[in-house]
Parts: structure tokens; C-alpha cells; sequence
């Protein structure tokens, strides 16, 4: 089986608590299920800039806590990408 990969829309700010347990639950949820996953954080600026291309290799989604993101039109179309591709998303 491929090791599935999740992208994380959000702009990644290593002193914000909640993006911090995004990572550790990401890491502790592939551990407990005894698999391997990756994750990326997506910058909503790349989103915004770039939609489908920034966002094609990821099989699921997780929009990030910690709103205002830098560029709310990159959020949603991280969003509109999975919900039409048809791929798992998850918002907090």
C-alpha cells in the first residue's frame, strides 16, 4: 500500500500551539494504525497562486486551524479541490 499523503492548508507557524498538535496528531494517528503517512503544510499564498498544480499530489486534506489565513481564496480552493476531486478532507 502507498503511503498516503495529506496535504495541510494553512500557512505553518512553528510557535502556534495548535499547528504543533496538528503535526504530533498526524504522526500519532500513523503510529497507532501502524502505517507510514506523509504530510506537507500548503501555504494558502501557493493555493491562491497556483490552485489544482499545488494540490494534485495529495491524496487527502486537512484545513489547518488558526484563522485569518494569509490568503482566504487559497484556502477555499484547497477546499473546492478535494471536495471536487472527491478526496477525504477534514477542516478544524
Amino acid at each position: 500500500m502507498a503511503r498516503p499523503r495529506i496535504g495541510i492548508i494553512g500557512d505553518f507557524n512553528p510557535e502556534y500551539l495548535y499547528h504543533q498538535a496538528t503535526n504530533k496528531s498526524l504522526d500519532l494517528t500513523a503510529r497507532s494504525l501502524g502505517i507510514e503517512i506523509s504530510y506537507q503544510w500548503i501555504a494558502t499564498d501557493l493555493l491562491r497562486e497556483q490552485g489544482a498544480r499545488a494540490a494534485q499530489r495529495f491524496d487527502g486534506f486537512w484545513a489547518s486551524p488558526g484563522s485569518p489565513y494569509h490568503s482566504m481564496i487559497g484556502a477555499l480552493e484547497g477546499i473546492r479541490f478535494a471536495r471536487e476531486r472527491g478526496k477525504p478532507f477534514v477542516g478544524t
